[in-house]
This record gives C-alpha cells, structure tokens and sequence, in this order.
C-alpha cells in the first residue's frame, strides 16, 4: 500500500509542501504509479532563521522509470545556484537522506 511518507515536523522548520510517498520505483515500478506519485514537487521545507529551502523532487522520464530523485539545498532563493544536490533514485535512501539534510538545518 502507498502511502505518505513519516517526515517529523524539523524544529525551527516550517514544511510547506508534503506529498512524498512511499512509492519506490525501484522496487515497485507501475506507469500509472510512477506518473501519480513521481513529481517534481514533492516535499518542502523552509528554515527562515538560515533563509534554506530544502526542496525533494522527482527529475526524469517516470513514465519511462528514468529519472532520480533529488533534495536541492537553496539558499535566499538562489534556484540558479544551490548550496547542494542530492540525488538517489530509491524512495527508502532519499528518505533517510531527506531526515538528515532536515536535522542538520534543524539543529544549526
């Protein structure tokens, strides 16, 4: 069963969007799946004492199961120029990725 992934509100972050599923197209690759689930608008997070965006997507062709995805590190709005990208292409190591990325801004 899909479903919306756990992320723990991060303290002094506030999340803005969150429709990051458990879907993992490595494992359970479905085209009607992939083109439901796979976006490149799935979570983010703003830490407005640091001015950082912490943006995950989906990037690539989910019709066709090609593609990553990708948590961009964004600073003052800066898309042109991100602090960091990190990218995997399954949902269990992005996820943990994502908390990770969501502590260390969490407790700066």
């Amino acid at each position: 069963m899909i479903e919306i992934q756990e992320i723990e509100s991060p303290k002094n972050g506030l999340i803005t969007r969150h429709i990051f599923s458990t879907y993992n197209p490595v494992n359970d690759f479905n085209i009607k799946h992939s083109l439901l689930y796979l976006t490149e608008d799935l979570f983010q997070c703003y830490f407005p004492q640091e001015d950082i965006k912490i943006d995950l997507g989906w990037y690539g062709k989910p019709q066709d199961n090609e593609g990553e995805f990708r948590i961009y590190i964004i600073q003052s709005e800066n898309w042109e120029f991100p602090v960091e990208i990190v990218y995997s292409k399954d949902v269990v190591e992005i996820k943990t990725l994502l908390e990770n990325v969501l502590t260390y801004f969490a407790y700066k």
